[in-house]
Order: structure tokens, then C-alpha cells, then sequence
């Protein structure tokens, strides 16, 4: 798009994009959930652009060189497609680029790695314009207004206490992140008048965040003001956590559901809990016969994702909603979920730090598991046949330094011993789970 310099300004970028974002809202997005025949259009064109987009790249040309795509077979060729699986992200992401985006313009992103090693993702100027247009539905959706003040939760103990930035896409919304892992008693008083002077109109951050920011509440060690809502973002919502979030706060709760991969692409009802419209206009979602998700970007073009399959499960719903919007739902979302650390304080931390030691490491796959507050057990798959006999000895120092920790143990172990009952190889295995906060929330506890 440009080659000046600037060019890789983020603030200059996202100007642009909120201008255009817009004009994309006024022009589609706030008619398209009323207007059927406006987003069927919307969605077959953008669907027939993203398959001759495809049909550049190395990975799904060969299934592409001789289809005749049109409107009318787009829908039928994109389903002949083989899935999309993270190992082909992971393992040959330049057979996705399409060659149409100059590396100088692309966007580039990384996946959380919550179900793996993360991988970049490559977008054009097309995911700030779009999410721009689809923020501004969501805050008319949710009976909220741009220029919000959003009080953002985070356990990472690479953040600090506090941190304020902007959300230029978001309805130019004003952020302050507050990390709830590292509240001591001494700061008390000064985040509870930093939080009432900022008055937040919006809490958000992770289930695993927003319950613990609810359980310093509860013990007093954070008091916050009345918000108009609760978001939820990034992890599967546990009914239990649903519960507590949507009681405490005495604030609408509302869910969305991302990937970085795509943005946004599913955003809760607020006139059918636990119903999620999809971002039609932008992402098109089926399922396999197991009911995992299959989904497709209509407006990348940098890289093509087709019938990608982020492990996901959730039932499609076509029928109209009591809102009265045509967007198809996703219902009975079931995901990653997150955890906690809780560390020989007894104080709950994020897992991240943890996290980027070990994908920095020569390892098949890893396991973190703490059955006892203070203490971690550590398993690795080392990749080489004869890994560094000084590896076991460099994790527990590292990981000692990143948090706080009374013991910790790493031991080599084969793959299969990193698995549950069900054959699923999570990362991590831990105490302070989501439902287990949730269920502590729900309770009446003020702490952990």
C-alpha cells in the first residue's frame, strides 16, 4: 500500500483504518443484520475474491488451477478444500501468502499458544478496517458508545501494575490494564482511587482474570466502581465462571469469541445468552461430523485461511434469533481454558512466562502441573536423542526466576505420558483452573 517510511507506524495506521472502518460500518455492518439479501451478496462476493486469492498460494493452489470459481459454485469448491490444520501453519506458513501483500504492508500477529507453539499470522490493512466496522456494531449492539474508558484485567507478571493505552479500533476507547496478580495490601488505596477517578465503563479481560479480579474484591484488596458492562474474551466460559462473572458485578456480562488468526469472529447475543453471532461479513464457519469448527476469512489478503480447524467445537445455528438479526450463531462453544499459578506466596500468576521459557526449548512437547500451591512439576519430550544434560538444571532456575516458587521439579518424560485419559496433551495441568475459581467465586470465598 505504501512504501514511506512511515508506513509502519501503528497509530498512523489505525487512523486510517477507523476513518474507512466508518464508512464500512455506516455502509454494511449496521445494515447487514436487518438486511438478508445484503450480506448473502456481501458474503458470496467476498467468498469468490478469497478463493482466487487462494488459488496464488502454494498450499491450496493445486486444488484450485482448474475450478471454474463463481458465485454460484464458490460454496461448493471452498467445501471440496482439505482442512486446515495448525501443523501446516506451523510448519509451512509461506504456502498460505498469496504474494499480493508486500511484507512492508503486512500485519502480523502471533497465536496466545494456549493449544501449541505459537505461530505468526500475516494480515493486510483489511483486519483494522473490518474490526473497526465490527466494534462500532458491537458497542451499539451492547447499548454502549464510542470513546469508552475500559478497565482491562491481566495475571501476566511480565505486566505491570498499571498500564494505559489506547483502543483506536475499539471506538477510540481509553484503556487501563490493571494486573490483579500483583495487588499487595500496601497499594490498596492508591488502585481504588486510580480506578474510581478513571471509571471504568467497561471491565475486561480473561475468565481466569476477571474471576480473580472478583476474588480481590472480595477480600478487599480492590474496590471497583459500578461498571455498564463485563466482556470476556479468549478462553471457553465455564458454567460455573458464567455464573459468577454475570452475578458480582451487577453489570450486563457479555462473551466474545476470537482467535488471532482471524479477529473477532463471534460475539455473544445480548437477547440470547450463550448464543454467539458470527461476523458473517468478514468469516464464514462450518463444522466437520464432530462438530469442530471449520472457519474461513473472506478478507485477508495476505494469507489465505480456508476451512482452517482451530480445535473448536460448537453447534451452528440458522435459525432466527428472538433479536431479529440474520448473523448465524454458534452455540455450546467448547475451547481452550486457561489457568493459574499459584505461587509460594500463595498469590494466583499468569502462565505466560512459564510458557515462552519452554517453546524457546529443543522439546517435542512439555507439560506443566502443580497439584500442591508453591510447587510445579515440569515434563519434558526433548526432540534431540541425546538432549542437554544441563537442561533439566537451566528450566528450574529460569522458571524460578519468572515466578515465585518454592519447588520446582523438570523431568523427562516419553509423549505418551503427557496425555489425559482422553488422549489430549494440554500444557498445562493445574490447580486454579477457571472452574475451580468459578466454583470458588460462587461460594462466597474471598480467596483462594
Amino acid at each position: 500500500m505504501s512504501g514511506h517510511k512511515w508506513w509502519h507506524n501503528q497509530s498512523l495506521r489505525s487512523t486510517q483504518a477507523v476513518a474507512a472502518g466508518w464508512h464500512l460500518f455506516q455502509e454494511v455492518y449496521d445494515k447487514t443484520p436487518q438486511n438478508s439479501e445484503l450480506l448473502f451478496r456481501l458474503r458470496g462476493e467476498r467468498l469468490v475474491k478469497s478463493l482466487l486469492r487462494a488459488a496464488r498460494t502454494s498450499h491450496f493452489g493445486p486444488f484450485l488451477e482448474k475450478a471454474n470459481i463463481t458465485q454460484k459454485t464458490a460454496g461448493k469448491i471452498l467445501s471440496s478444500l482439505p482442512v486446515l490444520k495448525k501443523e501446516v501453519l506451523r510448519e509451512s506458513p509461506d504456502g498460505l501468502l498469496t504474494q499480493l501483500v508486500d511484507a512492508w504492508d503486512e500485519l502480523r500477529v502471533h497465536t496466545s499458544g494456549t493449544t501449541g507453539e505459537p505461530v505468526m499470522i500475516r494480515h493486510d490493512d483489511s483486519q483494522l478496517i473490518e474490526s473497526t466496522a465490527a466494534n462500532l456494531r458491537l458497542l451499539d449492539a451492547y447499548g454502549l458508545e464510542p470513546g469508552l474508558r475500559i478497565l482491562r484485567f491481566t495475571a501476566d507478571p511480565r505486566h505491570d501494575l498499571i498500564d494505559f493505552s489506547t483502543l483506536p479500533n475499539f471506538g477510540n476507547a481509553v484503556t487501563m490494564r490493571l494486573n490483579v496478580s500483583k495487588i499487595q495490601s500496601a497499594d490498596t488505596s492508591y488502585i481504588n482511587r486510580v480506578c474510581e477517578e478513571f471509571g471504568p465503563h467497561v471491565l475486561w479481560g480473561q475468565p481466569v482474570e476477571v474471576l480473580l479480579a472478583l476474588l480481590r474484591c472480595r477480600d478487599k484488596a480492590l474496590r471497583l466502581p459500578q461498571p455498564k458492562a463485563v466482556f470476556t474474551h479468549g478462553d471457553t466460559l465455564d458454567p460455573a465462571a458464567r455464573k459468577a462473572i454475570a452475578t458480582a458485578f451487577d453489570a450486563p456480562h457479555h462473551d466474545l469469541y476470537g482467535l488471532q488468526e482471524f479477529g473477532r469472529v463471534a460475539w455473544e447475543c445480548p437477547s440470547a445468552p450463550e448464543s454467539y453471532h458470527i461476523e458473517e461479513e468478514r468469516v464464514l464457519i462450518t463444522s466437520d461430523d464432530a462438530s469442530h469448527l471449520l472457519i474461513s476469512s473472506l478478507t485477508n489478503e495476505a494469507m489465505s485461511l480456508l476451512r482452517y480447524q482451530p480445535g473448536d467445537c460448537a453447534e451452528l445455528i440458522s435459525a432466527p434469533c428472538p433479536c431479529g438479526r440474520n448473523q448465524a450463531r454458534l452455540k455450546n462453544l467448547e475451547g481452550r481454558q486457561r489457568g493459574l499459578i499459584i505461587d509460594s506466596e500463595g498469590r494466583l500468576t499468569g502462565v505466560k512466562p512459564i510458557r515462552l521459557l519452554l517453546e524457546n526449548e529443543e522439546l517435542d512437547r512439555w507439560q506443566v502441573r502443580q497439584a500442591t500451591p508453591g510447587h510445579l512439576e515440569v515434563l519434558i519430550a526433548p526432540r534431540a536423542p541425546a538432549p542437554d544434560k544441563r537442561l533439566n538444571a537451566r528450566l528450574v532456575e529460569a522458571i524460578g526466576r519468572a515466578v515465585s516458587l518454592t519447588k520446582v521439579t523438570v523431568r523427562p518424560v516419553q509423549l505418551a505420558e503427557l496425555a489425559t485419559p482422553s488422549g489430549k496433551a494440554p500444557h498445562f495441568r493445574l490447580l486454579a483452573t477457571q472452574r475451580a475459581l468459578g466454583e470458588t467465586a460462587s461460594s462466597g470465598d474471598a480467596r483462594w
